[in-house]
């Protein structure tokens, strides 16, 4: 642990006892997105509730993500209770809901029920503690993966307490970092029990604007999957469209303008058009405009639509549209040029394909 999170760490658990678990969040994963969630959860958390007992502990695998996060916030609120543990065992020993946000299937897997994981924490606190209302914990993952991923670690952590102290909901976001931002992310919750997302509800209320309760565990990310799904194989329809207009000479605000206000209209070509100029003049500012920065990854889009597909498999959903488009994605993703850039960088790809290195945008002279 770098030297000034130890002090931090050291600081703050000085303050903290005695510990009051159920005054306490955990929060896992400060990345691109779950820094800006973090955030939105902490500032919201201390400001709806003065208690000194209130408590906010991080974990990240990269310490420089939790020395960021330490050092802007507790110079932000000095006197609350703000620190990291050196686990996930570390985060479920002191919190009574924690939040998960992390890349993938693996690392869900290693954060819940691999060693030092949460599960560890949570069998470590109740051994160590006979007292139930203490032991309650939910655990909230917003983390997009395998949704009978999910499931199986979901079952495993509520079957890890007799008493049924502990439930796990996922709860996958839709909204990007800007989103994140903002904190008006919609949350998709699978949760087999109407209790847990009730519980779940105050929380995601500090991160979004929406919370959609879509039935058992795994069900959230069946919707988000699903919606992935749709919005990849709608951005190459709108790419293909936009490059058929383009390269037959229509400037791109006139093509984007017609497909607005007629039946093709759809979030891709409305707000993240990723043709070049196509949006100038409108509210929007799609990545396409800065050379496809700061949108949705093409390999983030990869992942999902492999998650699709292999979701589909297993209940024999036929998906030929979606099979083109997840081999698209996984082509764009896995190119060192392409797969860090928001995935209508499809268009880009396509145009170099024309033999246009850079597109140059359709003649004004209609």
């Amino acid at each position: 642990m770098l030297p000034s999170t130890r002090c931090m760490l050291q600081h703050s658990l000085r303050r903290l006892a005695p510990h009051d678990r159920s005054k306490t969040i955990g929060f896992i994963g400060l990345g691109a997105m779950g820094k800006e969630m973090a955030n939105n959860l902490l500032s919201k958390t201390l400001a709806a509730n003065p208690d000194p007992a209130v408590t906010f502990v991080v974990h990240d695998t990269f310490e420089q993500s939790i020395t960021r996060f330490l050092t802007a916030n507790t110079s932000l609120y000095p006197n609350r209770n703000i620190l990291a543990a050196s686990s996930p065992a570390g985060i479920a020993k002191l919190s009574g809901t924690i939040v998960t946000m992390l890349p993938s299937s693996p690392q869900v897997k290693s954060v819940y029920t691999e060693e030092n994981g949460i599960l560890d924490g949570l069998e470590s606190y109740c051994s160590a503690s006979a007292d139930d209302i203490q032991a309650k914990t939910l655990c909230i993952d917003c983390t997009t993966l395998d949704p009978k991923v999910a499931v199986e670690t979901a079952t495993t952590i509520k079957s890890a307490n007799a008493h049924s102290a502990f439930d796990m909901i996922d709860a996958p976001v839709s909204g990007g970092v800007v989103g994140a931002n903002a904190g008006t992310l919609s949350f998709m919750v699978g949760s087999n029990s109407s209790t847990s997302f009730a519980t779940a509800e105050p929380y995601l209320a500090m991160m979004g604007s929406r919370a959609i309760h879509c039935g058992k565990n795994g069900n959230g990310l069946i919707a988000k999957i699903a919606n992935n799904l749709l919005l990849g194989i709608s951005m190459l329809g709108v790419t293909e469209a936009m490059l058929l207009g383009t390269a037959h000479g229509l400037p791109p605000k006139v093509l984007a303008g017609i497909i607005n206000t007629s039946t093709g209209k759809c979030w891709s070509s409305e707000v993240n058009n990723p043709c070049p100029g196509a949006l100038e003049g409108t509210k929007y500012s799609p990545p396409a405009d800065r050379d496809y920065e700061g949108g949705f990854a093409a390999r983030l889009m990869a992942k999902d639509l492999k998650l699709a597909m292999n979701t589909a498999k297993l209940e024999g959903v036929p998906t030929p549209l979606g099979q083109l488009t997840s081999s698209i994605y996984e082509a764009l993703g896995g190119n060192e040029e392409y797969g860090g850039k928001d995935f209508g960088v499809a268009f880009k790809a396509l145009s170099a394909a024309l033999g246009r290195e850079e597109f140059k945008g359709g003649r004004e002279e209609v």
